[in-house]
């Protein structure tokens, strides 16, 4: 069965693409913590607290603005898709029942 996706809801794309990269900024930031931490442990005790005390602000920090221009970009995305898919065509997508 062949479906075309003609026309995105902005909102549930934004929001969409907002917790997935608020999740991917947070894997980041979990890195960046661990990395730090392990840094910081070789640099000895005055760059340890430096490093893991930033750590620390990444995982706050990075998820919240990762997940902000997610949404924005997810909403950008979502109206230039709703602009440009009536003039060229939707997306297709070709889907089969399933039992």
């Amino acid at each position: 069965m062949k479906q075309e996706i003609t026309r995105l809801d902005t909102m549930s794309v934004a929001l969409v693409y907002g917790a997935l990269l608020g999740g991917l900024g947070l894997v980041f930031a979990l890195l960046f913590l661990v990395f730090g931490s392990v840094m910081g442990s070789l640099m000895g005790r005055s760059g340890m607290s430096a490093l893991v005390g930033g750590g620390v602000f990444m995982v706050i920090l990075l998820p919240l603005l990762y997940g902000l221009f997610g949404f924005i970009i997810g909403a950008v995305f979502a109206g230039v898709y709703n602009l440009v898919a009536p003039r060229v065509g939707g997306i297709k997508m070709y889907t089969r029942e399933v039992q």
